[in-house]
């Protein structure tokens, strides 16, 4: 059985804050790394797979030990679990073509110039509840990533996993389907994966 790699696809355009902004650019930035490649860093993954088991827990108690030994224990701060995930990135292909394209003597492309390709700058203002009207001094810009990009987190595990361990990667993964901010303005819609493989990843689930 195989479980090498999560597959995040994006459904949506998607926000994955970095917790701060670009000054004269956006007022919420994304992650992305010095290339100006977008991701989603291993731990937020991690915390979101764990988000959605314990809203799964109370239907599937005989996986609560299987659980435990994947995601780990909520506050466990010696990450005793059996899998380490990493961050949710773009193809080592893809990057390492985008290295060189940076990187090169004779016109190199610029990481903003990376990062705006795949990604693009949207706007909200909040309302005034009393007339539903566009409050003053409200607007506010965030970067997205854009739809139909997917994103590979590299899956290590510290011992083979069991049925049980691989039924509850499957099974979170599938209940995993929003990330990152504005989830109730229709970003965030995300689809993740085992390998990629959409019909693997429910044969694992069903155990």
């Amino acid at each position: 059985m195989s479980a090498k790699f999560l597959q995040v696809e994006l459904l949506s355009d998607t926000t994955f804050s970095r917790g701060d902004g670009t000054p004269g650019i956006v007022d919420v930035e994304i992650e992305h790394d010095d290339l100006g490649l977008p991701f989603l860093g291993g731990k937020a993954l991690r915390a979101l797979l764990r988000d959605s088991w314990l809203s799964m827990l109370p239907s599937f108690p005989n996986l609560e030990s299987a659980a435990a030994r994947v995601l780990g224990r909520p506050q466990d701060i010696d990450d005793g679990c059996i899998l380490r995930i990493g961050n949710a990135e773009f193809p080592s292909s893809v990057k390492e073509w985008i290295a060189y394209a940076v990187k090169r003597a004779a016109n190199p492309l610029a990481p903003l110039d990376i990062l705006e390709s795949l990604t693009a700058i949207r706007y909200q203002t909040s309302e005034e509840r009393t007339t539903g009207a566009p409050a003053k001094t409200t607007l506010r810009s965030s970067r997205v990533i854009m739809r139909g990009l997917s994103l590979q987190a590299p899956l290590r595990w510290l011992v083979c996993p069991q049925s049980d361990d691989l039924r509850v990667l499957a099974s979170v993964a599938l209940a995993t389907r929003h990330a990152g901010l504005s989830r109730n303005r229709g970003r965030g819609h995300i689809r993740i994966t085992i390998d990629g493989e959409l019909n693997y990843t429910q044969q694992l689930a069903k155990g």
